[in-house]
């Protein structure tokens, strides 16, 4: 798959130069909410590059200890199924 990149609406302007954001078909115009929802659920399966992920975000969309985070989980992969994403 390659290396995955996420920046969604809350990271608007990267800082690093040369960096491309590609839209994943079907998750355009989403809310704020369903955006960090699905940034979570691509943490999540990709990974931080801190940790040895392929993601470039620095930290988590939603902590653990966030009581909305298991909802997120589960509405970032609906919406990731709905969108035909691999692995979903």
């Amino acid at each position: 798959m390659g290396l995955i990149r996420v920046l969604f609406a809350l990271h608007l302007f990267p800082r690093q130069k040369g960096i491309v954001i590609n839209e994943i078909p079907g998750l355009s115009n989403l809310v704020r909410t369903d955006a960090r929802a699905v940034e979570q659920v691509l943490i999540e399966f990709h990974g931080l590059g801190k940790n040895g992920g392929t993601l470039l975000n620095k930290i988590n969309s939603n902590a653990q200890s966030n009581p909305v985070y298991a909802d997120a989980l589960r509405r970032g992969n609906d919406l990731l199924k709905a969108a035909g994403y691999p692995g979903f």
